[in-house]
């Protein structure tokens, strides 16, 4: 009787042990590590001229971001919220690095995937909260335990667009500029080169793709012409250096026409002229040389005498 009694006795206890074990509720194996913190973001809280296309926040915390648990990466999720300064709230993405998970980094990015395209639209010269919860946990299960607000403002696109369009009108209008004062120098030295050197037929035939030796030959027909034209300047100047040699030496060596009286220019001196005879007088007797008759004919006329 006795060992019965010890034994009931020993399972009461037993039971009363177990049973607060057995009720309590399961126990949060999530720790909080003080040191849990961000480290930086970008943009950082009260940036402005946020880019409006692919709005998104990359964050840095201090501990590893990268957490195994499919349940844990879902509640880190619905720890981001993001709303407009209408108190309207944006859907999101969360995103893990796993190249970058010892850094801590998570990207959290508005979320154009969703049906509702409205809640998605981010506008310009807008202002926008993200805001971290507390319960976030990282790679080892620690929490957050802090709640943590990024304010941002978008840029004013507006703006903006006037500002780089000015900015697109001046550079466009500097390209043209050194553009044209680029090519004209190009041009010119190309001139200088060409007159001086002539064309290179290897780098015109790379550039134009024709063959060095059509290129040479056309070069060479160049040249022709360019030595015809030069010759036949330099024959036009011979032509106009003789033309000018000869009026020179006309007007050096004027002659008249025929002789004038020294009275035609007003002088009234006059002048004897005396005429002499430069001719012997012919006579008809005794002359011993007849017209007409050389030496052998006036001697067969005395023979023909002497025989008769």
């Amino acid at each position: 009787m006795k060992r019965v009694s010890a034994l009931v006795l020993a399972m009461f206890t037993a039971i009363a042990i177990m049973a607060p074990v057995c009720l309590a509720a399961p126990a949060d194996t999530s720790a909080v590590d003080p040191g849990f913190a961000i480290v930086s973001s970008s943009p950082k809280d009260g940036d402005e001229g946020v880019a409006v296309d692919n709005f998104s926040v990359k964050i840095y915390f201090s501990k590893e971001m990268m957490p195994k648990s499919a349940a844990v990466r879902k509640s880190n999720a619905s720890q981001f919220t993001l709303i407009d300064e209408d108190g309207k709230k944006i859907p999101l993405k969360v995103y893990y690095s796993e190249k970058e998970k010892k850094r801590g980094l998570m990207m959290v990015a508005a979320d154009y995937t969703d049906n509702n395209k409205k809640n998605v639209q981010i506008k310009g010269a807008s202002g926008y909260t993200l805001t971290i919860g507390d319960k976030l946990q990282a790679t080892d299960g620690t929490r957050y335990n802090q709640t943590t607000k990024i304010q941002v403002t978008t840029l004013n696109q507006q703006r903006s667009m006037i500002v780089y369009m000015l900015l697109m009108v001046a550079m466009m209008g500097g390209m043209v500029f050194f553009t044209v004062r680029s090519t004209k120098k190009a041009e010119e030295k190309k001139k200088e080169e060409m007159n001086t050197r002539g064309t290179n037929p290897y780098k015109e035939a790379k550039k134009t793709g024709k063959s060095v030796e059509e290129i040479v030959a056309k070069n060479q027909k160049k040249k022709n012409k360019q030595e015809e034209a030069r010759a036949k300047q330099r024959e036009r100047e011979a032509a106009l250096e003789v033309e000018i040699l000869e009026r020179m030496r006309r007007e050096k060596n004027k002659r008249v026409k025929a002789p004038a009286p020294i009275s035609a220019v007003g002088s009234t001196y006059k002048v004897k002229v005396k005429t002499t005879e430069t001719e012997p007088k012919k006579t008809s007797k005794g002359t011993t040389n007849p017209k007409n008759k050389s030496g052998k004919r006036k001697n067969a006329g005395k023979k023909k005498g002497r025989k008769k």
